[in-house]
């Protein structure tokens, strides 16, 4: 690896005023999945550029599982994620209180291990682990140890800046979650995914578990929130977690891993951070990139990847550029969803909540994975949106534009978890 000292001051016969520059083609801040997800594409379509990426932590991607379907996703992406992914099931389900069904179509799973264990082969030394960037432009990465790197295009992928309280203040609501892996005494099963069990009390707003069957003695079992408040009772939710296994009839030998966080889930557009010339260019999460309302981020993570990756010229101001064009076309796609929040957190009582999801999927399923990948077509919003809502109807019309946020009235939070 290269190093090349570098003279903050005029005093260049003190080492304190030295800084190691490193050259690199593209510089990535942030080993999490948009980040990681990135380096992975241009390292497999651009192997001739140096690409570095840069994680402040001592491991890429957390302690993370993400699972997604591979209609979510194009053929030739799934061909370039194929080498991460772990785990492939042919279907799943969903079970809600009037709604029980299987979803044909693969599902797939990959979690942080491998996507560091992939990474750092790949990249070898080109993976800056425990480095804390203190200063990002759209040029240059500056390290709490004194490191710099030069880049002709430098990628902001440290998350998103909205997590718990957002900028867009009363005019979000909360996706918080916790997940156990569980080993179990004996074989547990299950066969495939359970996506959503609704099937329980409501409570804090919509309350949905998710089931995934790792192998045989392996669950990683997860309580999702849709809440008006951002707090996360842990102790509270580890027990219910414990209350769900026991409740069929699972015994358990070990807990090994836990999951848990909150998202800011949009009713306006104005948690979308800003791109301008001498900033790094910001994707994943930290600009905003997401499904508005079941909050996952792996199917524009990808499709920004190979949007990067198709870039002749990849630099910070040519890949912003062309980004912003991609940008428009998102947006416009993302404002269903997030009517359909505004629908959810304030037209909706928080224990009815369940009934927006449940009759969602009571679609076909081309338009249920439409809507899970992003993709959603005005004939869909259509037969979503149609039929009786459960809601009352002046609070309907008052969710029906994003300016008109500004004008409701103060709403009761309800329970915290």
């Amino acid at each position: 690896m290269d190093f090349i000292a570098v003279g903050l001051t005029s005093g260049l016969e003190s080492p304190l005023n030295l800084k190691m520059e490193v050259n690199a083609d593209i510089a990535i801040v942030g080993g999490g999945l948009a980040g990681c997800l990135t380096a992975v594409r241009l390292v497999n379509a651009k192997p001739n550029l140096r690409v570095i990426l840069v994680e402040e932590k001592a491991h890429l991607g957390g302690h993370s599982t993400w699972i997604f379907r591979e209609s979510d996703i194009s053929a030739d992406s799934l061909s370039w994620v194929q080498p991460i992914i772990e785990k492939t099931w042919a279907s799943c389900d969903v079970n809600f209180p009037r709604q029980q069904k299987t979803i044909e179509g693969n599902v797939c799973s990959f979690r942080s291990a491998t996507l560091h264990s992939y990474l750092t082969k790949r990249l070898a030394d080109n993976v800056f682990l425990n480095a804390k960037a203190t200063r990002i432009t759209e040029s240059h990465v500056e390290l709490q140890d004194q490191r710099v790197i030069s880049a002709r295009c430098v990628i902001d992928a440290r998350g998103f800046t909205a997590v718990g309280p957002s900028p867009a203040g009363a005019h979000c609501g909360y996706r918080k979650y916790m997940s156990r892996e569980f080993l179990t005494t004996k074989p547990h099963g299950v066969k495939a995914p359970l996506m959503v069990d609704a099937n329980v009390p409501q409570l804090d707003g919509l309350r949905y578990f998710r089931l995934f069957p790792w192998d045989e003695q392996r669950l990683v079992v997860e309580e999702i929130f849709y809440s008006n408040t951002p707090e996360l009772n842990a102790e509270r939710i580890g027990r219910s977690l414990l209350s769900y296994i026991d409740r069929h009839g699972w015994k358990i030998q070990s807990s090994e891993r836990e999951e848990s966080g909150c998202q800011a889930m949009p009713m306006t557009s104005e948690y979308l951070t800003s791109s301008v010339g001498g900033e790094p260019l910001p994707i994943g999460f930290r600009g905003g990139y997401m499904h508005a309302l079941t909050g996952e981020a792996l199917p524009d993570a990808v499709r920004i990847a190979d949007f990067l990756s198709s870039l002749e010229d990849l630099t910070t101001e040519t890949a912003r550029s062309g980004l912003m064009r991609f940008r428009r076309s998102w947006l416009s796609r993302q404002r269903f969803y997030r009517l359909l929040n505004r629908l959810m957190f304030y037209a909706s009582e928080p224990a009815l909540r369940y009934l927006v999801l449940q009759g969602f999927y009571t679609q076909s399923q081309d338009v249920i994975e439409r809507f899970l990948s992003g993709r959603t077509t005005w004939s869909d919003r259509m037969r979503i949106l149609r039929g009786r809502p459960p809601f009352p109807l002046d609070r309907a019309l008052r969710s029906l534009t994003e300016k008109s946020v500004a004008h409701w009235p103060d709403r009761k939070a309800s329970r915290e978890s």
